[in-house]
């Protein structure tokens, strides 16, 4: 669901061809999802093969082979909508350290303490990031679309901050 639904939006906003998506993709969410080059590629197969989406024509650059263009149709606006109701409505929460951290207990103080501080580090770096990305596109009025994404991702790494900080002070108290 996730790639079709990042396919679709994507396409909402103009005609693309493969690589085009990867690129939105990586600039808008290279540190947040994990999308194979290879997945757009079955994804986009799919969409045309359910008639979500159409091929409209090719690019060619150079030497390089031509490029597939597509574009989104209605039946494709229509299940783009389904699909974000469908994640809306989904009463589950994930986020990738769930894993570890189901399984921190096994590891002793000094490693604890070692995940805390880079995870620190790497989530202060990203909240920077995203505090310059911010900054840029609030002056850009082409991509201010972005604002919400950014400002719940800058939330959502402060609050993972504050809670690395509770647990260094938990194992630190041990």
């Amino acid at each position: 669901m996730k790639i079709e639904l990042t396919i679709l939006g994507l396409l909402m906003e103009g005609n693309l061809y493969g690589y085009e998506i990867k690129k939105k993709i990586i600039e808008r969410l290279k540190d947040y999802v994990d999308i194979k080059f290879g997945s757009i590629y079955y994804a986009l197969k799919k969409a045309v093969e359910n008639e979500w989406i159409k091929q409209v024509g090719t690019e060619k650059e150079g030497g390089n082979p031509e490029r597939l263009v597509y574009e989104i149709l209605p039946l494709g606006r229509k299940h783009f909508r389904k699909l974000l109701r469908q994640y809306f409505e989904q009463k589950f929460l994930h986020f990738e350290a769930d894993i570890i951290l189901m399984f921190f207990e096994h590891l002793d103080i000094s490693q604890k303490e070692q995940f805390i501080e880079s995870r620190k580090r790497y989530i202060e770096n990203k909240i920077d990031e995203i505090h310059k990305r911010i900054e840029t596109e609030a002056d850009n009025s082409q991509e201010q679309k972005l604002l919400p994404l950014y400002s719940y991702l800058k939330h959502h790494l402060q609050a993972e901050r504050e809670w690395l900080t509770s647990m260094k002070n938990s194992i630190q108290g041990q």
